[in-house]
């Protein structure tokens, strides 16, 4: 296909720019362009958009040339940037990532530039209340962010000068998995940039992996800082990397150098496995630091080598040096931050070594801790490795078999390895002992829900002790429960539960989302459970549990959270899961908040019933009621001015 008229139009478009739309009507040249691109319009949907624009553009009965000009010249570099080239006349053939023709036609959607305008403007200007509109123009209109207009902007929108605004949109960009943008991302990219090439590295990598691996590779002859340790961290997806990694091993330095060895633990190859295998005879400690993310089958061996060596010393440890007892003790952290994501056999036994010498590893540690700089270098005692979305069970206890409860609790989570399923099966029911140990329970919870098993009868056993042989409901139990439900969600994307989980390591480069699809048939039935043992944190767990496409269930939860809303005081958590269930009844809250607070503010109310579920009628009629009732003597409330609340009213109506 010959696209050479494309760019002819595209010049000319861009010349009328400059020349201003009120010559357009004696512009012969732009005409001509025109005429010649019009056996493309049969070529591609996309072409056909190219040429109805254009055709309104230079019809006499335009009404407002400045914006069709806009929009057609915007339309006319979308599509020749994804076809791949910028400014390069002649024939052109598919570039690779993605199919270009089906890429720019997904690129429209129906939306007049004037819907369009604010949003723009939001997303590539500076100012206040920027990042609150976009966020909730994205929630209420998510079509928007499919405009071919709007995906220019979100692009630039990652160099944003208020880093939230920015961070938010390369979430978007991930979640959203649409391919369409790459070349956008691509176009322009400076390796020696900053903050914003950083976060189109890590978008690009979310979006192609090793398809984009040529990219990756050509950026770092030139790239630089952030970036470059960014590009690094995307050469994780192509396994023929290897040889360019451990040349670069020998290279790199600093935090680059450490990124490079982390993306070569995480390659499945006999010789990357030598490699560490020799440097762990000479630097354990390092091996330990680069393999902690890593699942790769010849790490749990490495990992388990190393624990052998270090609980043979523990037995000699009385006896040890003060310097190599806290050295000992480093160590063992380590192993049990490392073997987080492990399986198999040999990482069984090391949890069960560990376990075997915990007197004496609880003791060293006790006598070598020091309480760190940084949270995040204990926080594998402190609430293992990962964080579920909102709630953390945290616990200040500092002994191994706390620790590796929830390793391997948030290892299952990662990893649904046999070995590790049944370890944590034999480390709960504790044979030696006359009661299953509660740490390991959050991990045997986890193992049902993986294997999808109905066990709602089991859980109840589980939450409930018998003291003097009367059955008592533990809290301490149904603490172990909910940390254990905290790390299951509905991903509305992919219709179906999963297993989620930030990495702890919030202030290293890694950090990661864990993510795992889980088949959970019996979830209404644990939800319907978890409603008996009811609590705010359980009520936080239950909104993320919510069907979002099964409109009985959303009812249902709606109405529940409602009447909660209404039963306790702090109820603003449930303003949102109402709204997540759709839930449009907020009668009575309004006139519940002004009588827990009678000297609340009228600014302070309003702010607070714009937050309501039930869109702009049903928050009227809660504000008219209150405004009545205070009226009429019913409702007490010193501070409140009527006349400022209906003004209100009345400015937020007219909206």
């Amino acid at each position: 296909m010959n696209t050479e008229s494309i760019y002819e139009l595209q010049d000319r478009l861009r010349a009328a720019c400059i020349a201003g739309t009120n010559l357009l009507s004696e512009d012969f040249r732009l005409r001509r362009a025109f005429e010649a691109f019009k056996p493309l319009e049969t070529a591609s949907p996309v072409f056909a958009k190219v040429g109805e624009l254009t055709e309104k553009l230079l019809s006499p009965d335009c009404q407002n040339q400045q914006g069709a000009l806009l929009d057609t010249i915007t339309l006319v570099d979308a599509v020749i940037c994804t076809l791949g080239a910028v400014d390069v006349k002649g024939e052109v053939e598919t570039a690779g990532i993605i199919n270009a023709e089906e890429s720019a036609g997904s690129l429209i959607i129906n939306a007049p530039y004037s819907t369009l305008k604010e949003l723009l403007e939001a997303l590539t200007t500076s100012g206040g209340g920027h990042y609150g509109y976009v966020c909730d123009t994205h929630e209420k209109n998510p079509e928007l962010f499919r405009d071919y207009r709007v995906k220019y902007a979100l692009v630039q929108a990652l160099g944003a000068s208020y880093a939230e605004l920015a961070d938010k949109v390369e979430q978007w960009m991930k979640e959203d998995n649409d391919k369409t943008i790459l070349p956008l991302l691509y176009k322009d990219f400076d390796p020696k940039g900053k903050k914003e090439m950083v976060r189109r590295v890590k978008v690009i990598s979310t979006l192609a992996g090793a398809k984009a691996n040529d990219f990756y590779v050509k950026m770092l002859e030139e790239a630089q800082k952030d970036v470059r340790l960014e590009l690094i961290d995307a050469l994780r997806h192509e396994p023929k990397n290897m040889s360019l990694l451990l040349d670069m091993s020998k290279t790199e330095k600093g935090k680059n150098k450490d990124k490079v060895f982390e993306v070569l633990a995480e390659i499945k190859n006999v010789k990357v496995h030598e490699y560490f295998k020799e440097l762990a005879k000479k630097k354990p400690e390092i091996v330990l630091k680069y393999l902690k993310n890593t699942t790769v089958d010849w790490s749990s061996e490495l990992v388990a080598d190393i624990c052998n060596m270090v609980t043979e010393k523990i037995d000699m440890i009385d006896s040890a040096s003060d310097e190599e007892k806290i050295k000992i003790s480093d160590t063992l952290q380590s192993i049990v931050r490392t073997i987080f994501g492990k399986g198999g056999a040999d990482i069984c036994e090391c949890y069960r070594r560990l376990l075997a010498k915990k007197e004496k590893i609880n003791q060293l540690l006790k006598k070598t801790w020091k309480k760190p700089k940084y949270d995040y270098e204990y926080d594998v005692f402190k609430r293992g490795v990962l964080n579920p979305n909102r709630y953390t069970y945290d616990t200040k206890e500092l002994d191994i078999e706390t620790a590796l409860g929830k390793v391997l609790h948030h290892s299952l989570i990662a990893n649904p390895d046999m070995d590790l399923q049944a370890l944590a099966v034999e480390l709960y029911q504790n044979k030696n002992a006359k009661e299953t140990n509660i740490k390991f329970l959050p991990a045997v919870i986890t193992v049902k829900f993986s294997n999808d098993e109905d066990c709602i009868k089991w859980l109840e056993e589980q939450v409930t002790e018998k003291i003097l042989l009367v059955p008592k409901f533990s809290q301490e139990r149904m603490k172990a429960v909910i940390e254990a439900a905290a790390y299951v969600r509905w991903d509305e994307r992919a219709c179906g539960y999963e297993f989620w989980g930030n990495n702890a390591d919030i202030y290293y480069p890694d950090c990661r989302v864990v993510r795992r699809p889980i088949k959970l048939s019996y979830a209404a039935k644990i939800m319907e459970w978890l409603k008996k043992h009811a609590s705010e944190r359980v009520d936080d767990i239950l909104a993320q549990w919510v069907v979002l496409d099964d409109k009985d269930m959303c009812r249902e939860m709606g109405e529940y959270f409602y009447k909660k809303a209404l039963a306790i005081a702090d109820n603003r958590d449930y303003m949102e899961y109402m709204k997540t269930c759709g839930w449009t009844v907020c009668k009575d809250l309004g006139v519940k908040r002004v009588k827990e607070k009678p000297d609340i503010l009228s600014w302070a109310l309003y702010s607070w019933l714009t937050i309501l579920p039930g869109g702009k009628e049903a928050v009227m009629e809660e504000m008219k009621t209150i405004c009545d009732m205070v009226k009429s003597g019913k409702l007490k409330a010193s501070k409140l001015k009527i006349e400022d609340l209906e003004r209100s009213m009345t400015d937020w109506n007219g909206k």
